[in-house]
């Protein structure tokens, strides 16, 4: 199975740039790299030494429900081009050595059973098998130290959303 990898949208990152309100009514904070660590959700880099990013509560859901989680993340303060990883190849700001993958339905609901810490060199593995489940519609990877949201899977076949 392909898979494709969707990273925050390029008018959700607008909207946070432009001083827009986060998840919980807050404008983002804005601060400067120090290169240690600040992963952008938008082009799916690390955000260098030097350049501003901001901080932000966001949600990756289309509905508020029970599961419709809302995590920090990090996105560059100016315009960067979305990104996405070469097929077969995770994206290059992942450093850690496991993440949390979670398998959603239709509805964006959590599919029970689906959710684990996930060695890095395994995910592409892990999230082919769970998006194998007719159940399951896409696969959100998280961190499994503070819970930040970094991008969500499906299979090539759908059209993701502008």
């Amino acid at each position: 199975m392909r898979l494709t990898f969707i990273p925050m949208d390029q008018s959700a990152a607008a909207h946070f740039r432009s001083g827009g309100a986060d998840a919980y009514g807050n404008a983002p904070e804005r601060f400067v790299s120090d290169g240690d660590g600040v992963p952008c959700r938008c082009c799916m880099r690390m955000i260098g030494s030097g350049e501003a990013y901001l901080l932000l509560a966001w949600r990756p859901f289309s509905t508020r429900h029970a599961f419709s989680e809302t995590g920090p993340v990090f996105v560059h303060a100016e315009p960067c081009e979305s990104g996405t990883p070469a097929e077969g190849t995770l994206p290059a700001f992942l450093e850690r050595a496991d993440y949390i993958l979670r398998g959603y339905d239709t509805d964006e609901r959590i599919v029970y059973g689906s959710g684990g810490i996930i060695a890095r060199d395994h995910i592409l593995d892990r999230a082919a098998r769970l998006l194998a489940d007719p159940r399951i519609a896409s696969v959100h990877v998280r961190s499994s130290r503070n819970n930040c949201y970094h991008w969500r899977i499906v299979p090539e076949t759908e059209n993701p959303p502008a």
